[in-house]
């Protein structure tokens, strides 16, 4: 009978993994020095406040996006669900035309959006389910 305690984290995970989609919870934020409606930020880098900052169910993964204007001046900060048309990638990738830089960044896990830089812990989980499975055979 304590085995099943051993395995009941895995197979959360796994539940979840299997229907990712109504399991990644993303923070939802915007901010742009621009806009006279929204003048504070907790959303950029520098000012996020994660207590402060709604977060949502989403179903295709998370994504921040900073977009710069031509003198590279910061005009618009986002976290939110990744938008339809754009691919997961978990990693950072930047587009650039001739008045704009834009930066976004795609995630699979709850709240990962919460940073610039996105890390995949693709090895992180499987050790963990590798000690789970060490730990049930162990005893």
């Amino acid at each position: 009978m304590d085995s099943v305690y051993y395995y009941f984290p895995l197979f959360t995970i796994l539940g979840c993994l299997i229907t990712q989609g109504n399991c990644i919870k993303c923070y939802i934020c915007s901010f742009s020095p621009y806009d006279r409606n929204n003048r504070t930020d907790k959303c950029t880098e520098e000012n996020f406040q994660h207590q402060m900052v709604y977060s949502d169910e989403c179903k295709l993964g998370c994504e921040s996006v900073i977009q710069y204007d031509a003198n590279d001046e910061m005009e618009q900060w986002k976290r939110n669900c990744l938008q339809e048309g754009h691919k997961l990638t978990n990693d950072c990738e930047t587009e650039k035309t001739p008045v704009l830089r834009l930066v976004r960044c795609t995630c699979d896990r709850d709240l990962c959006n919460s940073a610039v830089t996105i890390q995949s812990y693709s090895l992180q989980l499987l050790f963990g389910f590798m000690t789970l499975i060490w730990r049930s055979y162990s005893n």
